[in-house]
């Protein structure tokens, strides 16, 4: 075999290592991605446990093609510019630039460029769901600023937060923990002669599953898609969830009728309640067209799933 024909052997297998470290780092995203929406879900928009995703596993693939496009984008800055460009680089060996760096001006070239790439990956995704299957996985039409309720400034204000955390914080850590992956899956790592396949099958079967919900997902959003133009889905569920509040506040002034010194508040504790109202209220006004319907709409079903919606918007 012709030394050429070694390198270029050589070139194709690196390749489709990288490849496969890419696919773990990705997988990794996506879980770690699902956690955190299922909690910021949780505790600040719908208030209880539902699934963020368009799809029924553990995982949001926008989240797992955000931390490649973070990583790759900073790693391609770096080597492109480093250079001319001090960028961040507190331990040495970031990106293969061995010179130690702590944190510059320049660094905001890095975080403004992940925080645009995040929000038009955020852009984009949202608009397949709503004009492709008619489902909003999040909406922000009630936010100032909007643009089709996909995105706003208050949220994307927290993807230049998540850039800076993502930037500092994790960067290089993500960084080591791509190439520890890389050397641990194909033996570098532990001097073996053969790459961990137990470990590359596992993967392999993780990939089957999540192709195969996808699918799944795909296809039963595309039928209910079809009928979902003229149904009133979304409307009726609005429309039940409205009476379920009133029945749950005409209960509360039944209570309050029969036993009114158990919900009679200490004047001190009222006031400082009403106070905290008032703040609470002038805050949502800055941000939000109607401070009274919340950061959201109801985009979930009884069993926390994204619902359909009537019409494109």
């Amino acid at each position: 075999m012709s030394l050429f024909l070694l390198e270029e052997v050589s070139k194709s297998t690196f390749a489709v290592e990288i490849l496969l470290t890419i696919a773990l780092l990705f997988l990794v995203g996506s879980m770690g991605g699902y956690c955190l929406e299922v909690l910021f879900r949780r505790i600040f928009t719908a208030k209880r446990w539902v699934n963020p995703g368009f799809m029924r596993g553990p995982w949001l693939p926008l989240y797992g093609f955000g931390l490649l496009l973070m990583f790759f984008l900073s790693y391609f800055l770096a080597l492109a510019f480093h250079m001319v460009i001090p960028f961040y680089n507190p331990l040495g060996g970031l990106f293969g630039v061995e010179q130690a760096c702590g944190p510059t001006v320049y660094d905001l070239i890095m975080i403004f460029s992940m925080t645009a790439s995040m929000i038009l990956l955020e852009f984009l995704a949202g608009l397949i769901f709503v004009k492709g299957f008619h489902v909003r996985l999040w909406d922000y039409s009630n936010m100032k600023g909007n643009i089709m309720g996909i995105i706003c400034p208050l949220f994307s204000f927290f993807w230049f937060v998540i850039a800076v955390v993502y930037y500092y914080a994790l960067n290089p850590f993500v960084y080591r923990l791509f190439w520890n992956m890389y050397e641990y899956i194909f033996g570098y790592a532990t001097g073996a002669t053969a790459a961990h396949f137990g470990l590359i099958f596992l993967l392999g079967i993780i990939y089957g599953v999540l192709l195969l919900d996808f699918i799944t997902s795909a296809d039963i959003f595309g039928k209910i898609s079809k009928a979902a133009r003229n149904s009133n889905v979304v409307a009726k569920f609005e429309k039940m969830k409205e009476e379920q509040k009133l029945q749950k506040k005409e209960f509360k002034e039944k209570m309050r009728e029969q036993i009114p010194q158990l919900f009679k508040k200490p004047s001190v504790l009222s006031d400082a309640s009403e106070k905290t109202k008032q703040v609470i209220t002038k805050l949502k006004s800055a941000v939000m067209i109607d401070p009274e319907k919340g950061s959201t709409s109801e985009n979930y079903d009884e069993n926390g799933r994204p619902v359909k919606e009537t019409e494109d918007k």
